[in-house]
């Protein structure tokens, strides 16, 4: 949405409407930019709350390594999961980082700085405004009998429309840029903070393809290892009936 310099210079309905609007949709983005920021904070809390428990987790994966040392196969698998999980756990510290960066930071400055200097702009342009007007309705009501007051209202009049006119412009060139910037800041944020995203998401996907051929490995070993406990279950459970009959031929006899 931008504002016509000539229509500005011209001060018409339709450059009136158009400053309306404008202000009216600024009032409105920085709400809900305001809102998607302090989102984006809580977002960026828990975030880092769940970094720090997966962190606390892999440490636990890796003191129960240590403890399994003996047992090679556990060992070696938590080893190998604790080291994934971390690398996975690092990309996430570097997507909350970015949300930190790109949504919090980037347009949290936009609204202290770009809005903020157009609302005083703002300020300055319904003054002045205000200034005009009333010098119209003195020049109009100034009587014409009287010389020297006429002349009075009608400079005062000229004066504040060259005042207006020069503000107005600096006010429309100032709402054009911020909503030339309003669409680069957000559309920057957003893409910045999605880049992010696929980052982690993709560098997850290779860290656990990177680790896919060991699981699969496992997972053999794991099939077999139930096969070999149910025989060995089996064996055990047969040997205790053996056991149990000769104990009671023996207490019979």
């Amino acid at each position: 949405m931008t504002v016509d310099f000539e229509e500005c210079i011209k001060d018409s309905p339709r450059f009136r409407a158009g400053i309306d609007d404008v202000e009216t949709d600024v009032v409105e983005i920085e709400a809900k930019l305001d809102k998607l920021v302090k989102l984006c904070s809580g977002m960026i809390d828990a975030g880092r709350a769940y970094v720090s428990a997966n962190k606390l987790f892999v440490n636990g994966i890796k003191d129960l390594s240590h403890q399994c040392k003996k047992e090679e196969m556990i060992s070696e698998c938590l080893e190998k999961c604790g080291e994934s999980l971390q690398e996975i756990v690092n990309y996430h510290m570097i997507l909350f980082d970015q949300a930190q960066r790109s949504i919090k930071q980037q347009l949290h400055t936009f609204i202290k700085e770009d809005v903020r200097k157009f609302k005083d702009t703002k300020k300055q342009f319904d003054r002045v405004r205000e200034d005009m007007e009333l010098a119209q309705v003195k020049n109009a009501q100034a009587p014409r009998n009287k010389v020297h007051e006429a002349e009075e209202a009608t400079q005062a009049l000229i004066l504040s429309r060259k005042a207006f006119r020069h503000l107005a412009l600096d006010y429309v060139l100032q709402i054009n840029v911020l909503q030339a910037k309003k669409k680069f800041e957000i559309l920057d944020a957003m893409l910045s903070f999605m880049r992010a995203q696929c980052t982690l998401f993709q560098q997850g996907f290779n860290i656990l393809d990177e680790i896919d051929p060991y699981m699969k490995k496992l997972a053999a070993q794991l099939d077999q290892l139930v096969i070999d406990s149910a025989v060995e279950k089996r064996e055990l459970e047969h040997k205790h009936a053996l056991i149990q009959q000769r104990v009671r031929q023996q207490h019979n006899s």
